[in-house]
């Protein structure tokens, strides 16, 4: 006698061993978004430890030599330290001077590597000279050609080693979010500056 809708031998899964399949793909999911939102929490604290980094180095510039790299200098490739006799006014205000900065602190005195100077959005830290949002001309840190940076991980810098205002602070960045922002909930790119001198 035959089985009706079914024939003999074959079987098919039961409620259980679906459940079973679906919180499997449930946790690998689940182990995947949580483990890139880990990877860009670690970025963040990258950039913040890079920032601090960078500015020790000046600081320890300064300390040995008694002015910032970069100022005074008239060739963006001085040979040496001493090479740098013009005017200082305690910013880096010409493209000479922006060029000598990072030749001076990578090459020259060693006090940092090529790799400090690479930002966790792959591209080289530039020195900028200018006000973002108004105010007083500044030096800062810039990524080249515009919007390079990723918004979230802007705005949660921002929070975590300044007021997390998009205009104000040590922190800025074209991104219209305040300390109130998810910023984990911004999407696309922007450009950012993070001051360095004065």
């Amino acid at each position: 006698m035959k089985t009706q809708g079914r024939v003999k031998g074959q079987r098919g899964f039961t409620l259980i061993e679906l459940a079973i399949v679906l919180v499997i793909i449930g946790l690998i999911i689940g182990m995947a978004m949580k483990g890139k939102a880990l990877i860009d929490g670690a970025k963040v604290k990258n950039l913040a430890a890079q920032y601090n980094k960078i500015v020790a180095a000046i600081n320890t510039f300064y300390e040995r030599y008694g002015f910032y790299p970069g100022d005074g200098c008239t060739s963006g490739s001085p040979t040496s330290v001493s090479d740098c006799t013009g005017t200082k006014n305690g910013v880096l205000d010409n493209d000479n001077e922006r060029a000598a900065f990072w030749t001076l602190l990578i090459d020259r005195t060693h006090i940092l590597t090529r790799a400090d100077r690479r930002s966790v959005f792959g591209q080289d830290w530039n020195i900028w000279y200018g006000a973002p949002h108004g105010g007083n001309n500044v030096d800062w840190l810039d990524l080249p050609g515009g919007a390079q940076a990723d918004s979230r991980l802007v705005c949660a810098l921002d929070k975590l080693i300044d007021d997390g205002e998009y205009n104000t602070g040590v922190v800025q960045a074209y991104d219209n979010y305040d300390d109130t922002t998810d910023c984990w909930n911004l999407s696309g790119q922007t450009d950012m500056w993070i001051k360095v001198l004065p």
